[in-house]
C-alpha cells in the first residue's frame, strides 16, 4: 500500500513538473539612458521651498532621498500554463528606475517623480525611458507621464503608447511673478503640476493657491 501511494506521489509531482511554467529568465540589464540620467537637478538630499500669492511658504524633503531600484520588466512571454494554477514566466530584463518622494513638513501634500524604462513593442526588446510626476494635496491626487527617448533604433512613435494621462509641453509659463521656459505641465481638477526638464519641480497648483519654487 505505502509503495503504491509513493508510486501515486511520484506521478503527481512528474505531472505537475511537466505542466508548469519553467522560472522568468533575465535575459540582460537596461540602465536609464542620458536623457533620464541628466532629467533632475536633484541628488535626493535638498529641500524644495514654494510660496504662494499671500507669501506663506511650503518646504518639502524626500526621506528616502534619491531612491535607485532594479525591477523585472518583462517584455515576452515565454509560457503561460493557467489552466493548471501555475504563473506565467517571461523573459525580461533587470530595468533601473529613479525616485525622488518629496513631503511637506506635515506630511499632507506630496510630490513624487519617477523615472523608468518601459516596452514599446511587448513581444521584442524595445524599450523607452519615461517620466511620472504625481501630486497628491490631501485626498485629490494627480499623477501623468512623459515619453523622454527610445532605448532602440527603428520607428518609434510614442502616439501609439496606451498612455492615458500625459505631460504636456510648453513654451512659456508664468507661475505668480516668474516665467519659465519648456515647461511640462499637467491639470486635472483643481490640481496641476509644473515641471522643468533638467531642473525639476518649478511649481504646483491647489484649489485655493498657485505655488512657484524659490532660488
Amino acid at each position: 500500500m505505502n509503495k503504491l501511494l509513493s508510486l501515486v506521489l511520484l506521478a503527481g509531482t512528474l505531472f505537475w513538473q511537466a505542466c508548469s511554467c519553467p522560472p522568468s529568465e533575465q535575459t540582460g540589464e537596461l540602465a536609464l539612458g542620458s536623457v533620464a540620467k541628466a532629467f533632475f537637478n536633484y541628488d535626493g538630499s535638498e529641500t524644495l521651498v514654494f510660496l504662494n500669492d499671500q507669501g506663506q511658504e511650503m518646504r518639502f524633503m524626500a526621506p528616502e532621498g534619491k531612491f535607485i531600484s532594479s525591477d523585472e520588466l518583462c517584455y515576452r512571454t515565454t509560457c503561460t500554463e493557467a489552466e493548471f494554477g501555475s504563473p506565467s514566466s517571461c523573459e525580461f530584463v533587470a530595468a533601473e528606475s529613479e525616485r525622488y518622494t518629496f513631503f511637506n513638513e506635515d506630511n499632507t501634500v506630496v510630490i513624487d517623480l519617477l523615472l523608468f524604462s518601459d516596452v514599446y513593442d511587448y513581444g521584442m526588446d524595445d524599450f523607452y525611458d519615461a517620466f511620472q510626476a504625481g501630486f497628491s494635496f490631501g485626498n485629490p491626487s494627480i499623477s501623468a507621464v512623459h515619453v523622454l527617448e527610445p532605448r532602440f533604433t527603428g520607428t518609434f512613435e510614442p502616439e501609439t503608447l496606451e498612455i492615458i494621462d500625459v505631460l504636456e509641453e510648453q513654451a512659456s509659463l508664468t507661475l505668480l511673478d516668474k516665467t519659465f521656459t519648456d515647461v511640462l505641465v499637467f491639470e486635472e481638477g483643481t490640481l496641476g503640476i509644473y515641471v522643468k526638464p533638467n531642473v525639476g519641480v518649478v511649481g504646483f497648483r491647489t484649489a485655493d493657491n498657485t505655488w512657484v519654487i524659490q532660488d
